[in-house]
């Protein structure tokens, strides 16, 4: 196809990718095309393509609409009262409306029943047996208590997620909430004082002019008399109106609060905010043994740290400590846009040890995660007993590169060859993914590997991932840029021989584009590396495999993890 051809289908997919998922493949498909026969012709981006790719990045700029088609989000989203949806063990998927406060519960935890009065439990458990497949009690009427002892009413419905082994329960409250901004709004509106703001607040909730009377210690006839005041002023012929009028400004509140951004909260409710030398922030949690033996985990694109309770378990029997840092730029940890991200991750991984008193200690790390760890094991030999990393870097080695799916291929070549490209294809992605939720990233990013795509359509590891999306989402496109150009720009063979630790390689052989010129590539980097190979698992080893994680994680904590490691090398030779 000539080069011309294949920049229209470029432009026109995406153009079409703005506003659904067909035209984002098709683009990724236009510019697979494209950089193949790059390879035959100087030049990537003329100023014709140029101009038009920019047209669509000012757009993508703009105040445009999101809407939001994934169902596990939409039922949150399409109501400004405070939500959550369930997955079938009862884990926090998503909330809206100001839900975690609401209720009580963090995205990504376990939610309980201590926010269900106790006469609703049973009602409350029907429903999500039904979601389980087990019942046919599809929705029901519960009543919820807050923190102050408050009662509201709550609809509990069952969710069923087209591609969806089993169903969700949605949990959505019947009662608005009064923000501060609401009663801001009434008198700077239309001039109401704080009485008569007080009074719409109590009709409001109460309903009635005898309830407002009592909880005031007024007169019933003393109330009706400021209620026409009220109607006066805000220009409505009844109660019932002045009631539908309060509910939009409550709505239109609850709304607003709601970011477009996918907010990342921590789901395991123990995140602890540093401030380095410079002010920015530097987030981190942990899991496991509080008091047991340290190791650091160094995330990459989509971190491990909502790993199942059963697998927390574990690591606590073990006595160990996961410390889970967010790099730069992810979750909330600022980054410095001034700085290379390797760098900046570096200095964030020393200083981070510094602070907290680490050292000698294990260190693991998954996926593009491995490139400041490791760099940081060179430059502090004192700083790491051994390190551990989760997969294949996907610029090791040319036959790597060109045996990736298709979706993998596509976002590391524009990010060698034409990161202005690349940039505005992830704006679209991100587009696409608040629009449609987090399945559109993960059926891409796991495209191709089927034991990966099977998890990821398993409702109880929805938690989980959904939150990693969220840790990488939150701070806009700009965190998963950084960390393609990262890697598409620096080698790890750069630093690997200045590493004097082990440094042990989990790799799953059953991903199906692993090659023995891949594994031979990988045992060259060092003398100190091993690779394992994995059987039964893929890219989401930490919850295929829990067992087998967590005993490398036992290794890595021991004295002398190469010798242990050394053990565990399946060399070559088997792959």
């Amino acid at each position: 196809m000539p080069d011309r051809e294949i920049d229209l289908e470029i432009v026109s997919a995406s153009w079409q990718s703005l506003t659904d998922t067909e035209g984002y493949d098709r683009m990724m498909q236009a510019w697979d095309r494209k950089l193949a026969h790059a390879a035959r012709s100087p030049g990537l981006l003329d100023r014709i393509l140029s101009r038009q790719l920019h047209a669509i990045d000012d757009l993508l700029s703009s105040d445009m609409d999101i809407k939001v088609e994934d169902p596990i989000e939409a039922a949150v989203r399409e109501t400004p009262a405070p939500a959550m949806v369930l997955s079938p063990d009862g884990r926090v998927i998503t909330t809206g409306g100001g839900g975690e406060h609401w209720f009580g519960v963090k995205q990504g935890a376990l939610a309980g029943t201590e926010w269900l009065r106790d006469d609703s439990r049973r009602n409350y458990e029907a429903v999500r047996r039904t979601a389980g497949g087990r019942g046919n009690a599809a929705y029901a009427i519960v009543r919820t208590v807050n923190g102050n002892g408050g009662e509201q009413l709550a609809e509990v419905y069952a969710l069923t997620v087209r591609g969806h082994d089993r169903g969700y329960t949605v949990v959505r409250s019947l009662e608005l909430e009064w923000y501060p901004e609401v009663s801001a709004n009434l008198s700077q509106a239309f001039g109401l004082t704080d009485a008569e703001t007080e009074i719409c607040k109590l009709l409001f909730r109460l309903r009635e002019t005898a309830l407002i009377a009592d909880e005031r210690g007024a007169q019933a006839e003393t109330v009706r008399t400021q209620l026409k005041r009220i109607y006066a002023k805000v220009e409505v012929g009844s109660k019932v109106d002045l009631v539908r009028m309060l509910g939009l400004l409550c709505a239109r509140a609850a709304l607003n609060r709601e970011t477009r951004s996918m907010h990342y909260a921590d789901p395991l409710g123990r995140e602890t905010i540093l401030h380095r030398a410079d002010r920015r922030r530097l987030a981190y949690t942990w899991c496991g043994a509080e008091h047991g033996t340290p190791i650091l985990f160094v995330h990459g694109e989509i971190p491990y740290f909502a790993l199942p309770e059963s697998t927390r378990a574990m690591l606590r029997a073990r006595g160990l400590k996961l410390i889970c840092l967010s790099m730069p730029g992810h979750g909330n940890s600022d980054p410095d846009p001034s700085r290379e991200q390797i760098d900046d991750g570096v200095a964030a991984i020393a200083e981070f040890c510094d602070r907290l008193g680490l050292r000698g200690l294990g260190a693991f790390a998954s996926y593009s995660g491995q490139f400041p760890l490791t760099r940081a094991a060179a430059r502090h030999p004192r700083l790491f007993s051994g390190v551990m990393v989760l997969g294949f870097p996907w610029n090791l080695c040319e036959t790597r590169f060109r045996a990736m799916p298709l979706a993998q291929r596509t976002l590391a070549g524009l990010a060698r060859k034409a990161p202005v490209a690349f940039e505005l294809v992830i704006r679209l992605a991100l587009r696409r993914m608040q629009e449609e939720g987090p399945d559109f990233y993960l059926s891409r990013a796991f495209d191709g590997t089927p034991i990966d795509l099977a998890a990821i359509h398993d409702p109880e590891m929805q938690a989980p991932l959904r939150s990693g999306c969220r840790h990488l989402a939150n701070q806009g496109h700009h965190a998963f840029v950084r960390e393609q150009l990262m890697v598409a720009h620096n080698h790890l063979s750069d630093w690997f021989g200045e590493i004097e630790c082990p440094v042990h390689y989990l790799l799953p052989p059953d991903l199906g584009w692993f090659r023995r010129e891949d594994y031979e590539a990988l045992k060259a980097l060092g003398p100190t590396v091993t690779v394992e190979q994995v059987p039964d698992a893929g890219e989401l080893l930490p919850y295929q495999r829990p067992e087998l994680f967590v005993e490398r994680l036992a290794d890595l904590a021991g004295e002398a993890p190469g010798h242990v490691f050394a053990a565990r090398d399946s060399g070559v030779a088997a792959a």
